[in-house]
């Protein structure tokens, strides 16, 4: 039962890392929009198909939902019209 357990602690860390390396390489890799406000910050993670990933401080986002819009309208359009959402409804704006 010890060496069990010990083998399947070794798998949780093992999972972890792999995890956390994903997170360091999507991040590394991606390309960036960064929208700064008094009200709150965003950091979207992109690449030249969707939305990879996202930072928020302040501000909430669907990941989900976002990358099906991203991918339908196009990324290069979903992120102009994301840029021009946030000038318009905060004090900040959005840069590349």
């Amino acid at each position: 039962m010890g060496k069990l357990l010990k083998y399947i602690g070794g798998l949780v860390v093992v999972g972890i890392v792999i995890g956390i390396g994903i997170f360091i390489f999507i991040s590394l890799t991606s390309k960036k929009l960064v929208c700064e406000s008094k009200e709150g910050d965003i950091t979207l993670m992109y690449n030249d198909k969707t939305i990879t990933g996202y930072k928020a401080n302040n501000m909430s986002f669907n990941l989900d939902e976002q990358q099906k819009y991203a991918e339908q309208i196009g990324i290069d359009a979903y992120l102009n019209e994301f840029s021009t959402w946030f000038s318009n409804n905060t004090s900040g704006s959005c840069k590349k």
